[in-house]
């Protein structure tokens, strides 16, 4: 009998993430949705001129992603973002703003908001058609924001889809039927035993995804300093996670590494204030570490904790070249934290892109510190919590207010 090929399962298309690009001027659309078109893995779903023109045009439009311009006739980014997120609530939209602080401003408004992120724009069409950096950045942050590489991730890790044999009218005898047999070199047809069942059943068993090497102890030092990290998405968790933990600050100091440029800072911090009820400022070259404020890294550079000669600790400025892209380095916050608090130290890796924190994280380890990650579920894009719970060096992994809970009951010695 002739054996019959099997059919081969259909490889699965690549994952695309469908943007919509709302900016008033017709330079600014067209370069966007050229760039993001040239991208195999983005398809631009539309482009238009007004916040209004957008909102009309869902929710059939289904786009994972709204590129959002704020400065706009008829109706402005500010005011079309909470109907877009009230028509369309799976969508996420970045803010794309200018530099400027009236900019800031109101991008942070978006971000409180609801907003899931915001991208610098450059102040003029000539900056935006010849900055490759802006174009990178735009690229990178619609992709990682539209969980392009997550999906990915779990596509390359979910197991083939079997396929469907063709029944034959009478099976051959095992020893001639080719799926259980080979041919050996004097050209004797000898058995070759099935595959067992058992190791695609442990295929398909396998979770998708990335997995954690584990989860640590969780230490019980009450901590003297709390440093967190965070990026993409980091706004909104960060007010979700200060909102947890209302009698921290009143004992210990909080230090917060958010990657921004520098315009954002202040502002940033004055919004901490209102949201949080907490006392919140921008941190300042030599101002001293005190319980009863949430220090707040300035965009464009660094900040680290130092030891004075006489004990007390100083938040200190470094320049933004001293460490890799991200600004401010999470890496170097966690790292003076360890160096200065040791084991004292409480640190916690939210949702952004990238693996800024791992590093940091290690020191904190070996000097039996706690750090602990916002989870997956809950993270925009679980690149920075993520990479640190991979390398198992994450006490918990949680959204941000458990974990707002969790570092409460920590410094008030509850932790169970």
């Amino acid at each position: 009998m002739v054996a019959l090929p099997q059919r081969q399962p259909m490889a699965m298309a690549p994952p695309r993430v469908r943007v919509a690009i709302v900016d008033d001027s017709v330079v600014v659309r067209g370069l966007l949705s050229r760039w993001l078109s040239e991208t195999p893995a983005i398809e631009v779903a539309g482009t238009f001129r007004s916040g209004r023109e957008i909102i009309e045009a869902l929710p059939a439009l289904q786009p994972r992603i709204i590129l959002l311009d704020l400065d706009m006739p008829d109706m402005d980014g500010l005011t079309a973002l909470p109907l877009i997120l009230s028509k369309s609530p799976g969508t996420r939209v970045i803010v794309v703003s200018s530099l400027s602080v009236h900019g800031a401003e109101m991008t942070m408004r978006c971000l409180m908001k609801g907003a899931t992120d915001y991208l610098p724009k450059p102040s003029n069409h000539r900056e935006v058609s010849t900055s490759s950096d802006f174009r990178q950045a735009l690229i990178a942050k619609v992709l990682a924001v539209g969980g392009i590489r997550a999906a990915m991730r779990q596509q390359q890790a979910a197991p083939a889809p079997r396929p469907t044999p063709t029944p034959a009218p009478t099976p051959a005898p095992a020893s001639s039927n080719p799926l259980f047999a080979r041919t050996s070199a004097a050209g004797r047809v000898v058995s070759r035993p099935a595959p067992a069942p058992a190791a695609a059943t442990a295929v398909a068993a396998a979770p998708p995804g990335r997995a954690s090497a584990g989860i640590r102890p969780l230490e019980k030092t009450r901590p003297k300093v709390i440093v967190i990290g965070a990026s993409t998405g980091g706004p909104q968790a960060l007010v979700s996670l200060l909102s947890h933990m209302p009698r921290v600050a009143n004992r210990i100091p909080i230090v917060i590494a958010q990657h921004m440029p520098p315009i954002f800072g202040a502002i940033f911090a004055s919004h901490l204030k209102q949201h949080v009820g907490l006392p919140a400022c921008e941190a300042a070259e030599g101002k001293p570490l005190k319980a009863g404020a949430i220090y707040l890294a300035p965009g464009g550079c660094h900040t680290v904790i130092r030891r004075q000669p006489d004990g007390q600790m100083i938040l200190t400025m470094l320049p933004s070249e001293a460490r890799g892209p991200w600004r401010p380095s999470i890496d170097l916050l966690f790292t003076s934290a360890a160096d200065c608090f040791g084991a004292d130290t409480l640190a916690i890796a939210l949702t952004g892109m990238g693996r800024d924190g791992t590093g940091g994280a290690q020191d904190l380890i070996q000097r039996g510190a706690n750090v602990i990650v916002q989870d997956e579920p809950s993270s925009v894009v679980w690149g920075i919590p993520g990479s640190i719970a991979e390398a198992g060096l994450a006490a918990a992994q949680l959204p941000p207010e458990k974990l707002g809970e969790l570092a409460q009951s920590l410094v008030e010695g509850n932790a169970a």
